[in-house]
C-alpha cells in the first residue's frame, strides 16, 4: 500500500508516500510555503495491494485532513 499525492490541475504526481502521514506532512509545508489555496488543485490516493486505487481526499478538504493531523502531531502546550 502507499500513497499518491497528486497535482490535479498539471495531471502529474507529485510523489508517492509509504503513510499517510509523510502525504499529509507533505501538503502542510507545500501549504505553508504556497497559501492555502494551493491545496485546491491536490489529491491524496491511496493504492493497496489489490492496485485498486481510491481517494483519501482533495481540496480544501484534504488541507484539513492535513491540519488536523499535524496538530495531532503536536503535544498540547500547557499554560504554566
Amino acid at each position: 500500500m502507499f500513497y499518491e499525492l497528486w497535482d490535479v490541475r498539471s495531471g502529474n504526481i507529485i510523489n508517492t508516500y509509504d503513510s499517510e502521514d509523510q502525504a499529509l506532512a507533505v501538503v502542510r509545508g507545500l501549504v505553508a510555503a504556497n497559501g492555502p489555496e494551493y491545496t485546491r488543485s491536490l489529491l491524496l490516493a491511496v493504492e493497496d495491494d489489490d492496485e485498486e486505487t481510491t481517494l483519501v481526499a482533495k481540496g480544501v478538504e484534504l488541507a484539513q485532513r492535513a491540519d488536523r493531523a499535524g496538530r495531532a502531531d503536536r503535544p498540547e502546550q500547557v499554560a504554566g
